[in-house]
């Protein structure tokens, strides 16, 4: 009997422990899908946009091919010896470019709707600069001066 109570106790903790681990990094894996710079998350992609096979596979064919070039991209800068990382805006006007030739190289492949749900996925995230938060270099941080009253 005092067997059956250790295992259930131990059986309880171990539970406990499982069900106080966090399910993983906020917003999902890292590289989840377009625009995220991993490796994109096709079987998601296939549920969201509701892709055949042939669809599925030039998606994965175009984020793999844009994902190598902007590594190939950073390994060329970095190569050639700048180690200056490009501005904010000059970071998201690329980003703008990447999504519009990846949505354009998309087109005769994917419909109408599906095209509208992969913009708002490549959408960037609101309230920050993605899972790290935080708001992007130069804007002010922190609330704003006691003196100044807050917008409602």
């Amino acid at each position: 009997m005092n067997q059956l109570k250790v295992i259930v106790a131990a059986l309880g903790m171990a539970a406990a422990v499982a069900s106080a681990q966090p399910p993983g990094p906020p917003g999902g894996p890292p590289g989840g899908g377009p625009g995220f710079g991993g490796p994109p998350n096709i079987e998601r992609l296939t549920i969201l946009l509701d892709l055949d096979p042939y669809q599925a596979g030039e998606v994965q064919r175009v984020l793999t091919a844009q994902r190598e070039a902007m590594k190939a991209e950073r390994q060329q800068r970095a190569g050639s010896g700048n180690q200056q990382r490009p501005s904010f805006e000059e970071m998201q006007a690329k980003r703008q470019a990447n999504e519009a030739a990846i949505v354009a190289q998309l087109s005769t492949v994917l419909s109408d709707v599906q095209i509208t749900k992969l913009k708002v996925l490549m959408e960037p995230p609101p309230g920050g600069r993605g899972p790290h938060g935080g708001p992007p270099p130069g804007a002010p941080n922190g609330p704003p001066p006691s003196d100044v009253p807050a917008a409602k």
